[in-house]
């Protein structure tokens, strides 16, 4: 039994991990022009660009970088962080569901459970792949081309800024991130299929998947935005040793944020960050819940 159990949560954390690096590499182009819009207004002088929206923006880009920087701009870091981050905090959805219920399926299990079980598999994984995530920021912002490939990158960011003030910047941000988006994302998609299959609207399959992954990016999106904006705007800064750094603490950038650009500056970029959320999350949980059908693992 078991042994049994274990070979389940192993296939369950490679389907995670799959279903998340396709979505990833579908969906890499949206994310370019969200994290572009994210750091748009302290784009002074050092990424002189505007991006008005998502089509124009991703326009700009195609007509002023081409379209292989559109498709491909941080994604070598982007699937390593899908294939680290997404598997542990996917994968560990149902391990942790069962620390605090043994009513882990369906919606006998609360709501509130669910979310606090998706905020600590989120939180997991998360500090160890912070520098995955700033070096796909930096060159997703690399309009110039100046920057080197991935692991280059990394070796310079590391030895220029320092391992943890350089390679872990905005780790804070970013393990907030990752514990809203997860709590957000897996507890919604959950109970809300689960709602749906316990008064016979659906059956389970594609149709209910989609219409709930459909509510899950939604509720990622709204969740994680102004963390999502605080994270982009720490790590898009290229400090050296020694020189101070204008965004140091979330609490410092979430002051300039609302006393610059108001409320609404904590949601700049909500809608590429959910247009990039939202068939990000329904490609995710369609290609899960199938890897998961035909590997023999109960549905999420």
């Amino acid at each position: 039994m078991t042994q049994h159990r274990n070979h389940a949560v192993a296939l369950t954390f490679a389907s995670a991990g799959a279903s998340n690096m396709i979505s990833g590499a579908i969906t890499n182009p949206i994310d370019v022009v969200k994290v572009r819009m994210q750091v748009d207004s302290q784009a002074k002088g050092i990424y002189d660009r505007t991006y008005p929206g998502l089509l124009r923006g991703a326009n700009k880009i195609v007509q002023t970088e081409g379209l292989t920087t559109l498709l491909t701009a941080g994604l070598l870091p982007s699937l390593l962080r899908e294939g680290s981050y997404s598997t542990i905090r996917m994968g560990g959805y149902d391990p942790a569901k069962r620390l605090f219920s043994s009513a882990d399926y369906g919606n006998a299990m609360p709501l509130y459970q669910k979310i606090c079980a998706g905020a600590l598999s989120g939180s997991a994984g998360s500090f160890f792949t912070t520098p995955f995530d700033l070096v796909k920021i930096r060159l997703q912002l690399d309009i110039e081309k100046k920057l080197p490939n991935t692991f280059i990158l990394l070796y310079r960011t590391g030895k220029t800024e320092g391992v943890f003030k350089g390679l872990w910047r905005g780790v804070g941000p970013n393990v907030a991130r990752a514990t809203v988006t997860t709590a957000a994302q897996i507890s919604s998609y959950d109970h809300s299929k689960h709602f749906m299959l316990d008064r016979g609207w659906f059956q389970e399959g594609p149709i209910a998947h989609f219409i709930s992954s459909v509510v899950a990016g939604f509720a990622a999106a709204t969740a994680n935005n102004p963390v999502d904006v605080v994270k982009s705007r720490m790590q898009a800064e290229n400090r050296v040793v020694g020189k101070s750094a204008k965004h140091r603490n979330i609490p410092q950038v979430i002051m300039l944020v609302l006393r610059n650009e108001g409320v609404g500056g904590l949601y700049k970029g909500w809608f590429p960050n959910w247009c990039r959320i939202a068939p990000h999350t329904c490609i995710t949980f369609l290609v899960f819940e199938q890897l998961r059908r035909v590997l023999g693992i109960r549905p999420v």
